[in-house]
């Protein structure tokens, strides 16, 4: 009976306080714990009801989702870049210096030129009073308008380093050296002897073994041209103007003495009188067809069994020149495709830092200062590059 009585109090309440009754009604449907009348003094308040807070709680979790996957990938990306940051600051630093890394058939020597050795290099300023004396003499001899003198201060200076190399049976010796300090190095380099023993080994071996050279019926120059005159005639251009440096090489299985092996078909580079595709223009070095009947000087050999005597150092900086997709799906195409990962990775990597640099505000003016100061270095050095490479 006094339960039966309490619940018609409280009906008798709600029925006389609709914004308590409505309230209640609304927490007990989203499953509230705020009671009526904390939420109604809130309300008066002019503060947010609990309504909103599912709304701030669901942005504040996506906002902390993302945060967390910038924050893993950033991590993640730095991680996979490690290895190819790693090797492009490294052959990076033996393009700034060829002397580090040098094999073990190489010795570096440095050396300063003094007394009357530096007295005999040829001097800037020497050369610069020569050349505008020369150009003054042959303005007045042709009677022309200009004229020419030397500045008070010339600032003369050689451009780059000198170099030159000298050989015999035994070694090989480059000489560099800065004209304008007198200060150099030699690499000495010494030479594989041949004790008699390869030669004795190569005439022994099946000439496939060597390479054989060969000359085939057909000029694939020619039949490049005929192909690509489609695509050229257009442009009002003719196919037979066009020159090439090379053919790519074939490379193609066979049975060699009943096994399987990969052969290669190089075009043989030397000059050849009377062959097609082979016989180069002295001027340009491009390939031309000389004869009537052009036929294509080539050299069949067998993959892998001549290879290339490949330094440390010659290696390491020929991975870091290495770039575009080949037309075979081999080790370099998958080099190229990490290339592209390492690019992706990087732009990824630099973009996230700047959102977590944001998120930190008291680190914010030093990290305007950094960008600022980077961004002025980068720029200015990037314009003077390019008028290096313009008018260097």
């Amino acid at each position: 009976m006094k339960q039966e009585r309490k619940q018609a109090g409280d009906k008798l309440d709600m029925e006389s306080n609709p914004k308590v009754a409505g309230h209640t009604a609304l927490d007990i449907l989203i499953g509230s714990s705020v009671s009526p009348k904390d939420s109604v003094v809130t309300k008066q308040r002019g503060g947010s009801s609990s309504v909103d807070k599912p709304r701030k709680r669901r942005k504040k979790k996506l906002s902390s989702r993302v945060n967390m996957w910038i924050r893993r990938i950033h991590l993640f990306s730095g991680l996979f870049m490690l290895p190819w940051v790693l090797l492009y600051g490294f052959t990076a630093l033996l393009f700034n210096h060829p002397t580090y890394l040098s094999d073990s058939k190489t010795q570096i020597e440095h050396f300063s030129l003094s007394g009357d050795r530096a007295e005999e290099m040829p001097m800037a300023n020497a050369m610069a009073s020569d050349a505008v004396a020369a150009a003054l003499s042959k303005l007045k001899a042709e009677e022309s308008s200009q004229s020419i003198e030397k500045a008070e201060s010339p600032n003369a200076i050689f451009t780059r380093q000198v170099s030159g190399s000298v050989e015999n049976d035994e070694r090989t010796i480059s000489v560099v050296l800065n004209l304008n300090n007198g200060k150099g190095y030699l690499r000495n380099r010494t030479k594989e002897q041949d004790d008699g023993k390869q030669s004795e080994i190569e005439s022994a071996s099946l000439p496939l073994e060597n390479g054989l050279e060969l000359t085939l019926p057909q000029d694939p120059v020619l039949a490049f041209k005929k192909s690509v005159n489609d695509v050229l005639v257009p442009h009002e251009m003719a196919p037979d103007g066009l020159r090439l440096r090379s053919m790519p090489n074939v490379e193609f299985d066979a049975i060699v003495d009943g096994q399987r092996m990969r052969m290669r078909l190089s075009q043989n580079r030397e000059r050849q009188r009377g062959g097609g595709s082979a016989v180069r223009d002295d001027a340009s070095g491009d390939l031309e067809s000389k004869s009537e009947n052009p036929t294509y000087q080539g050299r069949l050999s067998i993959v892998g069994q001549s290879p290339r005597d490949l330094s440390a150092r010659s290696f390491l900086l020929r991975l870091h020149m290495a770039h575009g997709y080949g037309v075979q799906t081999n080790s370099r195409w998958f080099w190229a495709v990490a290339v592209d990962l390492m690019f992706a990775s990087m732009c990824f990597w630099g973009l996230s830092g700047v959102v977590m640099w944001w998120q930190i505000k008291r680190t914010r003016t030093l990290g305007f200062v950094l960008l600022f100061a980077s961004a002025i270095v980068a720029t200015s050095l990037a314009i003077g590059m390019h008028w290096q490479f313009v008018n260097g």
